[in-house]
């Protein structure tokens, strides 16, 4: 299973779910994938942000689409079939990914509003973490699926816990676009990091080559092949 950036092969992935999950019975909503962005208005939202954006992020808005909405939900399916997913995978019920130029400066306020009034020592470790970054995908609970501007892991996707998660602040892919193909080769399951962690392999972010990877693959009927 390739990891490469393909935004075909990446579609690919995210539509085998939704036919997967419907085929289930779970609720699934039709991909959205607009059309890119373009150059001016991916600088008329970095001359608010104040930085230009992360390069695979930059990329991905100009050449392949300015905003993308995902989402299946199995959690009805589940409260009738309690015993089909297999343990280690009972906490999944839902997958979701979204992200979109339009979206970045509301999820950008948000974050700076927890560094404001919750999290604003930047000495305190825990704090730190919601410093200089770019959150990109607010998962619903509070927490957030972001970019890491600090110079040492500049680039890697992180998450942000607000609630003292033991996740927080972990690095689940090394770029953007690494990030987009792994978590569409499992779903993009979550996003709470308590649905996506048993999919998680430390030294490699989301995994899915792991052993609850395989095992979800076999629940809902992939083949990995049909990953690509």
């Amino acid at each position: 299973m390739t990891s490469t950036y393909n935004f075909e092969l990446f579609k690919k992935r995210l539509n085998l779910f939704l036919e997967k999950i419907e085929d289930l019975g779970g609720e699934v909503e039709p991909l959205t994938i607009e059309k890119p962005a373009t150059e001016e208005e991916i600088k008329a939202v970095e001359a608010k942000l104040g930085y230009t954006l992360p390069p695979h992020f930059r990329e991905v808005l100009l050449e392949n689409t300015a905003h993308l909405d995902f989402y299946w939900s199995i959690y009805e399916f589940l409260e009738k079939n309690e015993d089909f997913l297999p343990e280690g995978l009972v906490e999944i019920f839902r997958g979701q990914l979204l992200f979109g130029l339009d979206l970045l400066l509301d999820y950008e306020d948000d974050r700076k509003g927890w560094v404001k009034e919750v999290y604003p020592d930047y000495n305190n470790e825990y704090d730190r973490v919601w410093h200089n970054k770019m959150s990109f995908h607010q998962v619903g609970n509070g927490d957030y699926i972001a970019i890491e501007l600090e110079p040492e892991n500049y680039g890697k996707v992180v998450y942000l816990s607000h609630d003292g998660s033991e996740n927080h602040g972990l690095y689940i892919a090394s770029n953007f676009k690494e990030f987009l193909m792994n978590y569409a080769a499992i779903g993009c399951i979550g996003g709470e990091d308590w649905q996506w962690e048993p999919f998680y392999t430390e030294g490699k972010g989301i995994d899915p080559t792991s052993e609850n990877a395989q095992a979800w693959y076999k629940v809902l009927g992939i083949d990995p092949k049909e990953l690509g």
